[in-house]
């Protein structure tokens, strides 16, 4: 499976899940209690589990975890997909050399769309 982050396509997706949840936002009461304001969103939260990575796949997803806000592209059953996601952690893959070659594996990802 491929996802794309920023243009950047990543191909080494080995679990991917997107979940559709309801996030309630600006809800305010007044001095009865009576609600008066209840936005309510259904918004995608992604869990993206990689393959084993290279060294420049790693620093390029680390670099793109950096910025605030990134766009993906990525599929769903509406068809692909296109939102803007924060990524609040920074991954943190386990190190292995495989035939002489630095490799990161375990990386995983946890998006939340804007």
């Amino acid at each position: 499976m491929t996802i794309t982050i920023n243009n950047v396509r990543f191909d080494k997706v080995t679990e991917f899940s997107a979940e559709r949840e309801t996030r309630r936002t600006d809800i305010h009461y007044n001095t009865q209690g009576d609600m008066l304001i209840d936005l309510v969103n259904r918004k995608y939260k992604l869990t993206v589990l990689f393959g084993l990575l290279t060294e420049s796949e790693m620093k390029q997803l680390r670099t793109l975890c950096s910025e605030i806000f990134v766009t993906v592209v990525f599929p769903a059953p509406e068809g692909e997909v296109t939102a803007e996601f924060h990524m609040a952690d920074e991954p943190a893959p386990a190190v292995a050399v495989v035939n002489g070659v630095t490799m990161y594996g375990g990386v995983e990802l946890v998006m939340l769309q804007k």
